[in-house]
C-alpha cells in the first residue's frame, strides 16, 4: 500500500476553544483497520488568574480604637509601677500590699509654696489585673504593665468616662485573633474604675506614697500607643494560559528502546488568533490544586482582578490570610497551587529540552479605521481539516476573516514523524512546522525580529540553525544528534518567476510559471496536475525523508478544498487483481499564512498543499 491510512476529521470551533477541539479530535479519532490510535491527551488546564500580596510595614503608627458610638480614641499603653520606689535614700516601695499606688496632693500656702502633702484616697491598681475572656469565657489574670487600654465616653452619663482594656488584632469567622501588627482593636473587658478617674481627666500620671513616706515621683500611668503595622498590596494578577499537551507514542523498530514525544498546545491570554506549539519528551505536570479564587474573591474587588493589572484590595484581614495559606508550606487547607509544567532537563541539569515556541495563526486583529475594537472576539469560528495517523498530524486551520479581509488566514500545520530514507530513524525523528500571521504589531503583535534566529535569542537556543517552527519544520534530532534544528522543503516544481533578480536563460523561458498569461493547469495529456512529495533537507546533513501523506502542488486552476484522487495503481491484492488498486484521496488547501515554510522553498509564491484524506 502507498501510503499510511489516515482518519480524516473536520469541523469548526469558537478561537478560545479551539486548542481543546483539535487535541478532543486527534485522541479520540478512529484510526482505519482498527489500529490503535497512539495519541493520548496529557495535561489540559484553562485560563487561569490568580492574586499574591507583598507584606507593607509601617512604623511608629499610631493606635486608634473606634468605639460603638462611632468615635475614635487613642489606645494608651499602661507603664510598669508594679516596682515602683520613691526618692529617699531608702528607696522605699510605693506599691502596698495589695497592689495599689495611691495618689497624695501637695499643700500649698496662700504665697504659693508646697508645705507638704496629704494623701487623695485616691488609688490605682499597677500589678496585676483579672478578667473573663469573651471569647473563651475562660478567667484571664494578666499584668498591668504592657496592657492596651482605651477611654471612651461613657454612654449612660455624658460627663463620665470609661476606661477598657483592649485586645489588638483582627476578626475572623467570629473569631478575634491576637496580632500586634494589626491596627483593629477590640474591648474585651473594663479595668478598675480608678483608672476612668485618672485617664478619664486626662491624667496619665500619679503622685504616689505608701506608709507616710512621702515622695515627688510623678510616675506615668501610661504613654500613646504606638506600633509599627502590618498591610498589603496586590501583586500584579497572575495568570496561566489555556492549554494542552498531546502525547505521541508509537512502536519502534526492533532493537530500539520506545520514545515518547510531547507536544504543548498553549494560547496566550487575551489571544484569539493563533496558540504557540512547544514539543520535547518526557514532560511532566504537577496539576494545579485549591481554588484560585479562593486567592481574591474575599480579598480583592473581583472587578478589578485582571490580567495585567493590580487588584484592589478591599479586605485587608482575607488579604493577610491569603498570603499567610500561600506563603506557609505545610498548609494545604484552601490553598491554591498553579500547575507546575517541567520538560526532561539536558544532561547539564539547567537547560530544559523543549522547542521555541512556533505561532500557529489562524487570524489577525484588524487594522481598518472605522472599526472601533480592532481585537478580536473569542467566539469567533476556526475551521479545521485534519489528517490523523500514528505518525503525525497534519492540519489545515482557517479563522473567520476580520474586517479587513487581509485577516483572513489558512494555515498548514504539521506535528510529527516523517517518513525517513533511513528505516531505522526513531529516536529524534519527530518535527513541528506552522504557519505564521503578518509580521505587523498591530495586526499580530509581533514583527520580524520577534521570530529570526540572528535577532531573538529564543530562536537561537539551540545554535545558530535553530528552528523557530514557522519557516522551516523543527525537527527534534539530526543525525548528528543536535537538537531543534531547521529543515526546509524540496519538491518537484515548474521554475516561478522571482522579479528583480535578474534575467532568466531563454532555455528555462518555458519553464515559468506565469498564471496571468498561462494559467498553469493540468497536463494535456494525462489530464492530471502535477504533485510532488515534500522532502526535507538539513543544510549540512542533506535529505533525511518527506513527509507522511503530504504533497506540494501548483496552486493554479484549483480551488480551495478540491479533492485529488491519486491511482496508485498498485493492487490491493496481488492475486485478486478483482479487488482493485489502491486508491489515495487528496484534499487540496490554498495555503496562504504570510509566513510558513513553503516561502523559504524552490517556488515560495506558486506553490501549496495537499494533504491526505482517505486511501481505498
Amino acid at each position: 500500500m502507498p501510503s499510511n491510512k489516515v482518519a480524516w476529521i473536520e469541523g469548526s470551533a469558537y478561537a478560545d476553544k479551539i486548542v481543546f477541539e483539535l487535541s478532543s479530535k486527534i485522541v479520540q479519532a478512529e484510526l482505519p483497520d482498527g489500529e490503535v490510535n497512539g495519541w493520548t491527551e496529557a495535561h489540559r488546564s484553562i485560563q487561569d488568574k490568580w492574586v499574591t500580596y507583598t507584606p507593607v510595614t509601617t512604623p511608629k503608627t499610631v493606635g486608634q480604637y473606634t468605639h460603638t458610638n462611632g468615635k475614635t480614641y487613642p489606645v494608651y499603653k499602661l507603664s510598669d509601677l508594679s516596682d515602683l520606689k520613691d526618692s529617699t535614700p531608702d528607696n522605699n516601695s510605693l506599691v502596698d500590699a495589695d497592689g495599689y499606688v495611691k495618689e497624695i496632693r501637695y499643700v500649698l500656702n496662700s504665697a504659693g509654696t508646697i508645705t507638704g502633702t496629704v494623701p487623695t484616697g485616691k488609688r490605682i491598681l499597677v500589678t496585676k489585673v483579672a478578667y473573663t475572656d469573651p471569647d473563651t469565657h475562660l478567667p484571664v489574670i494578666q499584668d498591668v504593665a504592657g496592657t492596651l487600654v482605651v477611654v471612651v465616653d461613657d454612654e449612660t452619663t455624658a460627663s463620665m468616662k470609661k476606661c477598657y482594656i483592649v485586645k489588638q488584632g483582627y476578626m475572623v469567622d467570629s473569631e478575634f485573633v491576637a496580632n500586634e501588627r494589626w491596627p483593629n482593636f477590640r474591648v474585651i473587658s473594663e479595668m478598675p474604675s480608678d483608672y476612668d478617674y485618672f485617664l478619664g481627666r486626662g491624667i496619665t500620671s500619679i503622685q504616689a506614697y505608701y506608709n507616710r513616706n512621702y515622695g515627688s515621683l510623678t510616675p506615668q500611668l501610661g504613654t500613646s500607643y504606638t506600633y509599627t503595622q502590618l498591610s498589603y498590596k496586590a501583586n500584579q494578577t497572575h495568570y496561566s494560559d489555556t492549554t494542552v499537551v498531546l502525547k505521541s507514542e508509537k512502536a519502534p523498530p526492533e532493537g530500539q528502546a520506545a520514545k515518547a514525544y510531547y507536544v504543548m498546545l498553549k494560547m496566550p491570554a487575551q489571544q484569539f488568533n493563533y496558540f504557540d506549539v512547544y514539543y520535547g519528551e518526557e514532560f511532566k505536570v504537577i496539576p494545579s490544586s485549591g481554588n484560585s479564587s479562593d486567592t481574591y474573591k474575599l480579598a480583592c474587588d473581583i472587578a478589578s482582578v485582571k490580567i495585567n493589572q493590580v487588584p484592589v484590595i478591599k479586605n485587608q484581614v482575607e488579604a493577610h490570610l491569603a498570603y499567610q495559606r500561600w506563603n506557609d508550606p505545610n498548609s494545604s487547607v484552601g490553598k491554591f497551587s498553579p500547575a507546575d509544567i517541567a520538560w526532561l532537563y539536558d544532561y547539564d541539569g539547567t537547560s530544559q529540552i523543549t522547542s521555541p515556541a512556533a505561532h500557529f495563526f489562524f487570524g489577525a486583529d484588524s487594522t481598518v479605521t472605522w472599526l472601533a475594537n480592532k481585537k478580536r472576539r473569542p467566539d469567533y469560528d476556526v475551521n479545521y481539516w485534519v489528517s490523523v495517523n500514528n505518525n503525525r498530524v497534519t492540519l489545515v486551520l482557517e479563522g473567520d476573516p476580520a474586517p479587513d479581509i487581509e485577516g483572513y488566514y489558512r494555515s498548514f500545520g504539521y506535528i510529527g514523524r516523517i517518513i525517513s530514507f533511513n528505516e531505522t530513524d526513531y529516536g529524534g525523528n519527530f518535527g513541528v512546522t506552522v504557519g505564521m500571521g503578518d509580521m505587523v504589531k498591530e495586526k499580530t503583535g509581533f514583527q520580524i525580529s520577534d521570530i529570526r534566529v540572528d535577532q531573538n535569542p529564543e530562536y537561537a537556543k539551540f545554535g545558530r540553525n535553530t528552528s523557530n517552527g514557522m519557516y522551516s519544520l523543527s525537527m527534534f534530532r539530526t543525525k548528528s544528534n543536535v537538537l531543534y534544528q531547521a529543515y526546509y522543503p524540496a519538491f518537484i516544481t515548474q521554475l516561478p518567476s522571482y522579479s528583480g533578480v535578474g534575467s532568466i536563460p531563454s532555455d528555462l523561458s518555458k519553464l515559468i510559471l506565469d498564471k496571468t498569461k498561462n494559467f498553469f493547469q493540468a497536463s494535456v495529456w494525462t489530464k492530471r496536475y502535477h504533485a510532488s512529495p515534500v522532502y526535507l533537507v538539513h543544510q549540512y546533513e542533506g535529505y533525511r525523508g518527506y513527509m507522511d501523506g503530504v504533497v506540494a502542488i501548483n496552486d493554479f486552476n484549483l480551488i480551495n478544498k478540491d479533492e485529488l484522487i491519486v491511482d496508485t495503481e498498485e493492487w490491493k491484492d496481488p492475486s485478486d487483481h478483482s479487488k482493485g488498486t489502491w486508491t489515495e484521496v487528496y484534499k487540496f488547501f490554498s495555503v496562504n499564512s504570510p509566513i510558513n515554510f513553503l516561502k523559504f522553498s524552490a517556488n515560495p509564491n506558486e506553490c501549496s498543499i495537499a494533504i491526505l484524506k482517505e486511501v481505498k
